[in-house]
């Protein structure tokens, strides 16, 4: 190559580095968009927006909005997040189905396409009857699993919560039956219309239907029985022999974006995570305060995604 090509390359590259430092240095300068790749009114909408509402009490001229792109199981919102410009003007609302929907399907973008921010909420899985089931508790649940088919309900093929209906099977022997929904909604409908014998949730979601009467926990995955349930066994000393398990929910932005934007993103979560309304909005609807940095978070996926490489492996064989 010519010493003038490799001048011209040396000076692009340059002038991209210095543009990248100080888009950095001014950030944010505009408003902030979080994509959640769900419909409005289920726990990573629902927790959003919650978020929102404190994190703009921290920011001076700049807002962050919330802007729902739902559709194929959280695929839509996320390739479009995937695919956004990396200057922290666009956040992936991330859970674990951008784990799992690249081992089960064809999309554009994968684990690694994205820079993880901050969790903030780690919510444990629950299994709910309704409250005038004919099942009294776990014990009688598992029984029963062990002589017959129990139908159970979930929020879709593959999502985290029928992964841990798989672990159930796999670990305690039961005979369950899924029924994939789409979402919360339908799964109560199915419940309370008599079509599913129990259901598998996430606490937080499930908490506002405990509280009105229209549903009753029979066991929780969380390693020690909760504060706010203790009368509720977890799912190990049931005999389920499944430790914990529960929804993850964080931020993340498209990979290339600046570790400054990173840093401050999380902080900014950070100091959420620590104002008292924050924590008593969240506590008064059942989502558990889980906040971890950057680095904690990618933990949390790399470990959530060895801890179900086997049941992916076998949904993706019945696929």
């Amino acid at each position: 190559m010519k010493k003038a090509g490799i001048i011209k390359i040396l000076t692009i590259a340059i002038s991209c580095t210095l543009f990248s430092q100080t888009q950095a240095a001014d950030y944010p300068s505009k408003d902030i968009r979080i994509i959640v790749p769900f419909t409005p009114g289920g726990g990573v909408d629902t927790t959003s927006r919650i978020i929102a509402e404190y994190a703009n009490e921290e920011l001076n001229d700049t807002k962050i909005k919330i802007e729902n792109r739902a559709g194929g199981g959280g695929v839509v919102g996320q390739t479009y997040a995937a695919r956004a410009e990396p200057d922290g003007y666009t956040i992936l609302a991330m859970t674990s189905s951008v784990v799992t929907n690249p081992k089960l399907k064809p999309v554009a973008y994968k684990v690694s396409d994205f820079e993880p921010v901050a969790l903030y909420n780690y919510d444990p899985e629950v299994i709910a009857v309704a409250s005038d089931s004919d099942i009294d508790d776990i014990q009688e649940f598992i029984e029963l699993a062990k002589k017959q088919d129990i139908h159970i309900t979930e929020a879709g093929n593959a999502t985290s919560h029928h992964l841990s209906g798989m672990a159930i099977i796999e670990n305690a022997g039961l005979n369950l039956k899924f029924i994939h929904t789409k979402g919360f909604g339908k799964q109560l409908q199915a419940l309370l219309g008599g079509h599913a014998d129990a259901a598998l949730w996430p606490y937080g979601e499930a908490k506002p239907q405990i509280d009105a009467g229209k549903i009753r926990l029979l066991a929780i995955a969380t390693p020690e029985r909760m504060i706010d349930q203790p009368d509720i066994p977890t799912w190990k000393e049931s005999g389920l022999n499944v430790n914990e398990w529960a929804t993850f929910r964080g931020w993340a932005v498209p990979k290339g974006t600046s570790p400054k934007i990173v840093t401050y993103l999380s902080d900014l979560m950070g100091k959420v995570n620590q104002n008292p309304g924050y924590i008593q909005k969240m506590k008064a609807q059942g989502f558990p305060l889980s906040y971890q940095d950057a680095s904690g978070y990618k933990a949390v996926i790399d470990g959530y995604d060895s801890l179900t490489e086997s049941l992916i492996k076998k949904i993706a064989k019945t696929e």
